[in-house]
């Protein structure tokens, strides 16, 4: 959430299953799909090279293949 920056629906469905182990569904329209995926662009492009940016690197290519294909079971990939 540090780097996404989620509506507060979002922010607070992401907190619900934040200690889960599982694989969880977190439901979001496009609208919020896309500013998620800018926001958290925009933290990869403002920090240097790192653990961190590898796994934000990983969360948004995640997020963008749910864009693309519109389906959010991204377990697969």
């Amino acid at each position: 959430m540090r780097y996404g920056y989620p509506f507060e629906r979002i922010e607070k469905a992401l907190k619900a299953c934040e200690a889960s182990r599982d694989i969880e569904i977190v439901p979001m329209d496009r609208f919020d799909l896309e500013h998620l995926i800018g926001d958290v662009s925009r933290s990869i492009n403002r920090m240097k090279s790192g653990a961190t940016q590898v796994q934000l690197l990983d969360l948004c290519g995640r997020l963008e293949a749910a864009e693309r294909y519109d389906d959010g079971m991204l377990d697969t990939l």
